[in-house]
């Protein structure tokens, strides 16, 4: 086998895990569900190391892959993007390179012909203001 047909093998298989990730695990993040299945909040009002982990990997880079957005961030942005959406005044900026990667994505073209120009301009404002709130200063001293 050539090192190119390895390295997409490789590529593959990270994104294939990426998907799976999302599913099974961001998913439950994203929207917290009663027993019967109905959601009623989101777990990304509080820390979670995950999403932290997520955040370190998109400090070093644009995408989940690296510089190439894949179906990898079609997944997962998937999920991150509907959470502003559903729970209006949600503040993410204690993960500000995924806020700054949620911008990245809904900001796509393709993404504005999918869930309308009026949906992405929303998230986009809702995301600006989320990445200036977290400028690094603390508020009144205390957080």
């Amino acid at each position: 086998m050539a090192k190119n047909e390895t390295l997409e093998g490789l590529d593959k298989a990270t994104m294939k895990s990426w998907i799976v990730w999302a599913n099974a695990s961001l998913d439950p993040i994203c929207f917290l569900e009663t027993p019967d299945g109905k959601v009623y909040d989101t777990g990304l009002k509080k820390p979670n190391r995950r999403i932290d982990t997520i955040d370190e990997i998109l400090s070093k880079q644009t995408y989940l892959m690296g510089d190439t957005f894949s179906v990898a961030d079609v997944a997962v942005a998937a999920y991150l993007l509907y959470v502003p959406q559903f729970f209006q005044g949600i503040n993410l900026s204690r993960w500000p390179n995924v806020v700054r990667y949620m911008k990245d994505c809904a900001g796509r073209e393709k993404y504005g012909e999918a869930f309308t120009p009026r949906v992405q301009q929303f998230l986009i404002q809702q995301l600006d203001a989320m990445g200036k709130s977290n400028d690094g200063k603390k508020i009144l001293g205390m957080f």
